[in-house]
C-alpha cells in the first residue's frame, strides 16, 4: 500500500480562496491522503465555506481562537498520521500530481529528508501569471540556504514526518526559512524540477514597513549561525540583497543602513552588487514600470 500523506492547511480569513485550495487536494492523482484544516479564528465566511465542503469531501476540520501561524502549524503536524507531510497555505493550491510526483521521488531516493520543487504564480482570479524556479540544488544545501542563494517555499515541499518532527519552530516572521536551515544543517534535501504548486500573488511585500520586518527577521535567523565558517560570506550576500530590496522602495533607508556596508573590495567583483546598486539609483516610478 502506498504511504499515507498528511496535507496540513492553516486557515485564516481566506474565504475567497479556501475552496480552490481544498479542491486542489481532493483532485490529487495520489489518493492515500489525509487533509487536516485548522481555522485559526477567521472572522470572514471561511467557516461557512468549509462546512459546505465537508458535505462533499471527507477531511478533518478544527476551529480555534486566533493563536497565530506557528501555533497552528505545530498543532497541525502533531495531528498528522502520515509518513509524509505537505504544507498548504489556505490561499495557495497544488497541481494535480504534486503529491504523486514527490512521494515517488522520496520513496526512490531515501537519502533525502525532504524534497522541494518549482511553482507557478497565480493572481486573485486563479490565472497563471508567472513561474518561479528555485535553486535546483540537492544534497547538503545548508550553506546555499544560509547565504540566501535560493529559497524554498513550504508550498513546494514534501517532508518525512520523522525528520520534520525532530525540529521545533521558533517565533518569528519567516517560519519556513528557519525550519529549512535546521533540517538542512543535518540532512540532505532533494529537488524535483517541475512546477507542482500554485502560489498566489497578493499584496506586494515591497512596502517599506513589511520589508523592514522581513529584513530584521532574516538577520535574526542567519545570526544564529554566526559561528559557521560561511557566515561572513552569507552576511555579505544578504547585505547586497537588502541594499537592492530597500533601494526599490525606500532609497534613504537603503543608503543609511546598507550602502556603506556594501563598499568592499569583494563586492566590486560581484554582479549582484551592481544589480542592487542599479535598483538604488533608478527612480522608483521607473522600477515599477519595468517590474
Amino acid at each position: 500500500m502506498k504511504p499515507l500523506v498528511s496535507i496540513l492547511v492553516p486557515l485564516y480569513n481566506h474565504e475567497r480562496y479556501i475552496e480552490f485550495a481544498i479542491k486542489s487536494v481532493m483532485n490529487q492523482t495520489y489518493k492515500n491522503i489525509e487533509l487536516i484544516v485548522i481555522n485559526d479564528g477567521s472572522t470572514d465566511n471561511s467557516d461557512q465555506i468549509i462546512q459546505s465542503l465537508l458535505k462533499k469531501y471527507k477531511f478533518e476540520y478544527y476551529k480555534q481562537e486566533n493563536k497565530g501561524l506557528i501555533f497552528t502549524i505545530e498543532k497541525l503536524r502533531n495531528l498528522a498520521k502520515g509518513k509524509y507531510i505537505s504544507l498548504l497555505a489556505s490561499d495557495d493550491a497544488f497541481v494535480n500530481d504534486k503529491i504523486e510526483v514527490l512521494v515517488d521521488y522520496l520513496e526512490n531516493n531515501p537519502q533525502y529528508s525532504m524534497v522541494y520543487s518549482n511553482m507557478h504564480l497565480i493572481n486573485i482570479e486563479d490565472e497563471i501569471i508567472g513561474n518561479i524556479k528555485d535553486g535546483g540544488k540537492e544534497g547538503y544545501i545548508f550553506e546555499d540556504l544560509l547565504c540566501g542563494n535560493f529559497f524554498i517555499n513550504s508550498l513546494t515541499t514534501l517532508l518525512k514526518k520523522e525528520i520534520y518532527m525532530k525540529y521545533d519552530y521558533e517565533k518569528g516572521y519567516i517560519e519556513d526559512y528557519q525550519m529549512w536551515l535546521k533540517i538542512a544543517k543535518e540532512n540532505q534535501i532533494g529537488f524535483v524540477d517541475k512546477h507542482l504548486s500554485f502560489y498566489r500573488v497578493g499584496n506586494s511585500l515591497s512596502l517599506s514597513s513589511n520589508l523592514q520586518k522581513m529584513q530584521n527577521a532574516e538577520y535574526e535567523i542567519i545570526s544564529k549561525y554566526s559561528n559557521e565558517p560561511i557566515f561572513d560570506e552569507a552576511l555579505r550576500k544578504w547585505n547586497i540583497r537588502w541594499l537592492g530590496s530597500f533601494g526599490k522602495c525606500n532609497k534613504l533607508y537603503a543608503i543609511k543602513y546598507f550602502l556603506f556596508k556594501n563598499i568592499s573590495y569583494r563586492n566590486f567583483f560581484d554582479l549582484n552588487f551592481y544589480k542592487s546598486l542599479l535598483k538604488l539609483l533608478i527612480p522608483c516610478f521607473i522600477l515599477k514600470k519595468i517590474q
